[in-house]
């Protein structure tokens, strides 16, 4: 088993999407708000279980906020979409 931390695993996506269901966001409301399918939603909640070795969306949820990923993500969240805002500015 290797040390390295499973929420570094997550692509941006995934990352916005565990962020939502830690807010308590459905699926369904996840798909509506990201204009994405709902089976879209779902494979991706899919694969973030299956990157943090987990069996449901509560215990990712409980292993996010135990291992103080919250506070690390939210700031890895904004970083892109900022940088992505100064290269379209630029363009």
């Amino acid at each position: 088993m290797h040390k390295e931390d499973p929420f570094a695993q997550l692509t941006p996506r995934e990352q916005q999407v565990l962020l939502a269901l830690m807010r308590g966001t459905s699926a369904l409301e996840i798909s509506k708000e990201s204009y994405v399918s709902l089976p879209t939603v779902r494979s991706q909640i899919r694969s973030i279980l299956l990157k943090l070795h987990v069996s449901s969306q509560l215990a990712a949820v409980a292993l996010a906020y135990r291992s103080g990923w919250p506070a690390k993500a939210t700031a890895a969240a904004r970083a892109p979409a900022i940088e992505g805002d100064r290269l379209a500015v630029g363009l």
